[in-house]
């Protein structure tokens, strides 16, 4: 899920041979990154809410889209690798009980007058061709994000109905929660098909609440991308959210959580390459919203489908 885009973010590795792989013998895996490699990634994320409000129901639905160039700036002695990242396009689509939105970064037209519009187009503008750092491990973890919170710090101050679109109330954690959604996390010892292993998290996210869970990847056979040799991962997730947030002079409590996920990632062990990944997940939980000394009940209900693809070059 996408916290940044909270509403609720890919890269690469192995050190071993094609020989151990394609045997079924186990391997080590572990991103492998060269400084000055430029890799691109196409990231899709789409979202269909349903919101249950003293017996109303309002749906919204979601689509962002974006083209991430992740340039290899430096590469420490323990492998943790430092990626220039910046978006090279962006669409975002929204309609919902606000109306409804559009934003293209190849566009010129903008909308800035809509309720939607004129908080989160200026951050869009701002995250679009602008470059902040990420500090990956040789595992695949995310240690450090610098610069994408500093980015649109002030665009977010007085404006937090932009600060929760993007994600960036939740500060630094977030961002780094939103990059980790682009990579999958490696296992500590070498894995072989049929083995599996866990990468459990808690995360206090600033002004929006913590998020806590598992994901669960399965090392489940050796495949082939077009000419490509590849290791085929599963991906499960568990999550929940409690929301504990005040914005606009209303404020949400809450827990949120999975109710059903699948996915599949196809990684290229002898280049160190995610080549793809699709997620599907829904979510579910009742919220409460407080707001003009009301105590309004909220049942919320989610179905997200997030992928990525790496590119050979960028689209025309």
């Amino acid at each position: 899920m996408s916290l940044r885009r909270l509403g609720l973010a890919l890269c690469v590795g192995l050190l071993a041979v094609a020989g151990p792989v394609l045997a079924d013998e186990p391997v080590l895996l572990r991103f492998k990154f060269a400084k000055g490699d430029k890799l691109l990634y196409k990231s899709d994320h789409d979202m269909k809410q349903t919101q249950t409000i003293l017996n109303m129901k309002i749906d919204t639905t979601t689509s962002q889209q974006a083209i991430m160039s992740k340039v290899v700036d430096d590469v420490d002695a323990s492998g943790k690798a430092t990626l220039k990242t910046k978006a090279e396009r962006r669409k975002v689509s929204a309609d919902g009980a606000t109306g409804k939105f559009e934003f293209d970064s190849k566009s010129t037209e903008r909308d800035t007058t809509s309720a939607i519009g004129s908080a989160a187009t200026p951050i869009l503008e701002r995250l679009t061709g602008s470059e902040y750092e990420v500090i990956v491990t040789p595992r695949g973890e995310v240690a450090e994000v610098k610069g994408y919170v500093e980015l649109i710090a002030d665009l977010i101050k007085e404006n937090p109905q932009a600060a929760q679109f993007t994600g960036a109330a939740a500060g630094n954690s977030g961002a780094k929660l939103g990059e980790q959604d682009s990579l999958i996390a490696l296992s500590e010892k070498p894995v072989k098909p049929g083995d599996q292993w866990e990468i459990p998290f808690e995360v206090e996210l600033e002004g929006v609440g913590k998020l806590h869970g598992k994901v669960t990847y399965v090392y489940e056979a050796n495949d082939k991308v077009g000419d490509r040799n590849t290791v085929r991962i599963g991906i499960t997730s568990e999550v929940s959210i409690d929301l504990n947030i005040n914005a606009g002079g209303a404020k949400v409590t809450g827990t949120l959580t999975t109710n059903s996920s699948t996915g599949t990632a196809q990684f290229d062990p002898v280049a160190g390459r995610l080549l793809s990944a699709k997620r599907n997940f829904t979510m579910g939980g009742q919220l409460t919203v407080e707001a003009g000394g009301m105590v309004i009940p909220v049942d919320t209900q989610q179905e997200q489908t997030v992928s990525m693809t790496l590119l050979d070059k960028l689209p025309d």
